[in-house]
């Protein structure tokens, strides 16, 4: 009994160590007049992804509306 009471107890340790936080970002995009034009969110463990993602959002945004599209992004707990 007292074997297992331990098995379990560094399993428990071990998947509660191996879980990382994952961090989130919300980007919104909105018109020139106020009107929300798309929002999209991504969450992921890797700060590169989500930097990535980002500027891909902005970029997509930018491209054939003559900056007239703001693009709002912000990160989340």
């Amino acid at each position: 009994m007292k074997k297992k009471s331990i098995i379990g107890f560094t399993l428990v340790l071990l998947l509660f160590f191996s879980c990382s936080k994952e961090d989130c970002v919300t980007c919104i995009a909105e018109s020139k007049s106020g009107k929300i034009i798309e929002t999209r969110l991504a969450c992921d463990k890797d700060s590169e992804y989500l930097r990535g993602f980002i500027n891909g959002f902005k970029e997509r945004h930018r491209e054939g509306t003559n900056d007239s599209t703001k693009v709002y992004c912000a990160y989340s707990e």
